[in-house]
């Protein structure tokens, strides 16, 4: 069991120092267009927000919670945004380690 974590704490650590100073994921980042095509039916974060009648993806704060789950729930392999979220979050940790 201390080897898994001093493992992570290393992973952590090299994580933290390649990204420097840097706090914040990209949207980018998480909803790469690998993620985007493998389970959605757009080839990017940017065609997805598009259909949703938006012009970038900060104004999807402001569409209603019921609006953007049934595009997802439709669109994508998901349920809701939420789930869709958590499952880019989990894809992205699992991608740097």
């Amino acid at each position: 069991m201390t080897n898994e974590k001093d493992k992570l704490k290393r992973n952590l650590e090299k994580v933290a120092e390649e990204r420097g100073n840097q706090q914040a994921v990209s949207y980018v980042d998480l909803f790469n267009p690998m993620f985007m095509q493998k389970n959605t039916n757009f080839t990017t974060i940017d065609v997805f927000v598009k259909e949703l009648g938006l012009k970038e993806f900060q104004d999807i704060e402001s569409v209603a919670q019921d609006v953007i789950d049934n595009f997802v729930k439709k669109e994508t392999k998901f349920e809701n945004w939420q789930e869709m979220q958590q499952r880019a979050v989990s894809d992205y940790m699992t991608r740097l380690f």
